[in-house]
């Protein structure tokens, strides 16, 4: 875990390598970058939000008396929610990504087994 971790960050620091210095620097493409990372926060920002207040409508359905200690929790319930979402979307996609390694093996397995009897 600790290795895929590291090389994961080496990698994402490799391509962001380019960005940081550039704003680091002010060169001219700073402002493009300001102007696209801002806009990428913001529709993460919009997203969560959005998952938050469908959370806090379905417990207000629930527990209407607590509506105004909810309505002060709709972005970190909208930040958790959209974490969660992405955790479970990364297990599903490691799921699948071993199931075709293991199926690949397989036919390897396979094809090395006939060509050992002189079949096909």
């Amino acid at each position: 875990m600790r290795r895929s971790t590291t090389i994961l960050g080496l990698g994402a620091a490799q391509l962001f390598c380019r960005t940081s210095w550039a704003l680091q620097e002010g060169g001219p493409e700073a402002e493009g970058y300001k102007d696209i990372l801002g806009q990428i926060l913001a529709f993460i920002y919009t997203i969560a939000h959005g998952i938050g207040e469908l959370v806090v409508k379905g417990i207000q359905l629930i527990l209407p008396e607590e509506a105004s200690v909810l309505n002060s929790l709709i972005d970190p319930i909208g930040v958790l929610a959209l974490l969660t979402i992405f955790l479970a979307v990364a297990e599903v996609a490691k799921r699948i990504t071993w199931l075709i390694v293991v199926v690949g093996w397989a036919l390897i397995v396979i094809r090395i087994v006939l060509l050992a009897f002189k079949i096909g």
